[in-house]
């Protein structure tokens, strides 16, 4: 399919999405909540003959495409141990992270990542993430957490340097 004619569209907070046609205007609504984890990818016929292809994005915060030096390791892991990668994109709910190396990761393990939010410089910050998906090798892909493990009633576990 002609990638002109691809489109993207942001999933809600409902799980529904609104899809114009590009040729004649109509707008059609529907629940996409089956489609979480699935085929993102889908190929519309509209009334009016037009096909196209709609990529559907079921992330709610928007990514910003980076080049951060950072460092990331277990929370039981000495800061020094910390292992090196680069943060590829980040949004406000979470970051990509390109590894130097392979490392035993599995989704739902909690890391924390030492990194300064702008590519030139800036304070350094560290942040705890929990593994949402990841390739051995290659990248770790997380949501940002809040909290600690062992600290929940007493708020953020990691703070700005």
């Amino acid at each position: 399919m002609d990638s002109a004619r691809r489109q993207k569209y942001f999933v809600n907070h409902q799980d529904t999405v609104a899809i114009r046609c590009m040729a004649c205007g109509k707008v059609s609504r529907f629940s996409v909540a089956g489609g979480r984890g699935g085929r993102h990818l889908l190929e519309m016929s509209c009334p009016c003959s037009e096909t196209f292809v709609v990529d559907l994005e079921f992330r709610q915060d928007f990514r910003v495409p980076t080049h951060i030096p950072a460092t990331f390791r277990a929370f039981a892991t000495p800061k020094d141990r910390a292992c090196s990668c680069v943060v590829v994109n980040r949004s406000s709910g979470g970051l990509l992270l390109h590894l130097d190396d392979d490392v035993p990761v599995q989704t739902n393990d909690r890391l924390i990542v030492c990194f300064r939010p702008h590519e030139g410089g800036g304070q350094e910050i560290e942040r705890a993430i929990t593994v949402r998906h990841f390739e051995h090798g290659r990248r770790i892909g997380g949501s940002f957490d809040d909290l600690s493990p062992s600290q929940s009633s007493r708020g953020p576990d990691i703070q700005p340097h």
